[in-house]
């Protein structure tokens, strides 16, 4: 709720654009720091990802991931559940500040994998889809 109650004051203060790109740069700052933590899995330890970013925290019973793929060259996961989306539609947001919500959050994973040391492709939950976001998680090309 603090992060959809700060996006809102800064879209009233000084307009969409500079809400998004306020919150994008503070999701985008704490992934970084995340993302050290994940760094040794780099270049393409993706049990090790699975365990410290897909199933964090808490083994997976936040988020609910669903392991899609999990092999030697590529790490995919549908999070299943999303508690900070969850609480965006219990607090009545509609299903386009959500999808706009979800783009300022996912600085915060795109960050954390590029600290990583890993290449990413993030699909973001849209209306009517199951669960909420998809990431697939590769070996960085050289």
């Amino acid at each position: 709720m603090a992060y959809l109650m700060a996006f809102r004051e800064l879209k009233a203060r000084y307009g969409e654009d500079e809400a998004k790109d306020v919150m994008r740069s503070a999701s985008r700052a704490h992934g970084l720091h995340v993302g050290k933590s994940l760094a040794g899995c780099a270049p393409r330890d993706f049990e090790g990802m699975a365990k410290g970013f897909a199933k964090s925290p808490d083994d997976g019973s936040v988020f609910c991931p669903d392991i899609r793929r999990l092999d030697s060259s590529g790490l995919d996961v549908k999070m299943m559940a999303c508690p900070i989306k969850d609480a965006w539609v219990e607090a009545g947001c509609s299903d386009e500040e959500i999808v706009t919500l979800l783009h300022c959050a996912s600085a915060f994973d795109a960050a954390t994998l590029e600290a990583a040391g890993f290449e990413y492709e993030i699909e973001l939950w849209s209306p009517g889809q199951e669960g909420c976001c998809l990431t697939r998680i590769r070996e960085k090309a050289e």
